[in-house]
């Protein structure tokens, strides 16, 4: 997974990711921004699963849901509504781009906190 932080022409943070995993900058930017509170709950959340205490974490967000466990995050639009398991990349349609995205929780855990280091490196 692919991605580059940056800072649009107003200073608004923008988090741009490759192809298969657009959505996780969408989620990062609409969910993310301003609230260094969740993300340090999620960072938490992520250990957590990650040492086998408990089986899975779900955060429902206003543009976007998150659904953790012990190996991997997925996010997806909410206007996909769609159940979690029905999220299967195989069937991922042209249309679902951007929209949804998956990864190991190593490689989420490492995301945040890139994300995490970068806000804070810019004041927000």
């Amino acid at each position: 997974m692919e991605y580059e932080f940056s800072q649009d022409m107003l200073g608004a943070p923008v988090a741009r990711f490759s192809m298969d995993h657009e959505a996780f900058g969408f989620w990062l930017e609409d969910e993310l921004v301003g609230q260094a509170a969740r993300l340090a709950q999620l960072l938490e959340e992520a250990a957590r699963l990650k040492s086998s205490q408990g089986w899975s974490f779900e955060l429902q967000g206003r543009e976007y849901r998150l659904v953790l466990d012990r190996d991997e995050a997925t996010v997806a639009a909410n206007a996909l509504s769609q159940d979690e398991d029905d999220w299967d990349d195989e069937e991922m349609t042209l249309s679902d781009e951007g929209q949804r995205a998956g990864c190991g929780l190593d490689d989420f855990e490492a995301m945040l906190g890139d994300w995490q280091r970068y806000l804070t490196s810019i004041g927000q």
